[in-house]
């Protein structure tokens, strides 16, 4: 892998040409850059050769617009590739094959990577969540104890945490048990 830097000059007739330098002098303008003004110092965009084999840097000195405009498409490519790996490629020839074989549902439509039924889980138990909260306060906290297994505890947990009896609190787990049993068959409240 080499770098290559290349520096602005200003040739005798006034034009401006490239030319190639070295590390040190890159190094030297670099440090240069820290004490001066923004108007005053000089920008360079960094390239990558498009030859994978022997992948080369280039180091381009270029006028400060060049580089705002560079460094705003660098940083929404990078951001759109750090972007990308949180999504999965899916060809649309494994979409119809799956549609003619008569098996279109969602998961031919993610692919084959794990997690997305664990991701559908928890949309449909958040949804579930806010359902219950919305109908009684106390629900969600049923719904907690029933995920952690402690449902012989209910009664007495809520008795304790909204002062009323355990006759009562055992009612509240029969409607608890009704809507969420409701909610399982899908019917809407």
């Amino acid at each position: 892998m080499n770098t290559t830097y290349l520096f602005k000059e200003e040739t005798t007739n006034g034009q401006k040409k490239l030319r190639i330098g070295t590390a040190q002098e890159f190094a030297k303008v670099a440090e240069q850059n820290r004490t001066l003004p923004i108007e005053k110092r000089r920008y360079f965009i960094k390239e990558k050769s498009l030859d994978p084999d022997s992948p080369d840097y280039l180091f381009i000195e270029v006028s400060r617009e060049e580089y705002i405009q560079w460094n705003r498409e660098n940083n929404a490519r990078c951001k759109n590739n750090l972007m990308a790996k949180n999504y999965t490629m899916l060809s649309m020839e494994s979409v119809l094959n799956s549609v003619n074989r008569g098996k279109a549902d969602e998961s031919a439509l993610y692919g084959p990577e794990s997690g997305y039924e664990e991701i559908l889980d928890q949309a449909w138990l958040d949804e579930l969540r806010k359902n219950l909260m919305e109908w009684r306060p106390w629900a969600g906290d049923l719904l907690d104890a029933y995920l952690e297994g402690e449902v012989s505890s209910c009664p007495g947990m809520l008795a304790e945490k909204y002062g009323v009896s355990l006759q009562t609190t055992r009612k509240y787990v029969r409607q608890f048990e009704q809507r969420l049993k409701s909610f399982l068959e899908g019917v809407s409240f």
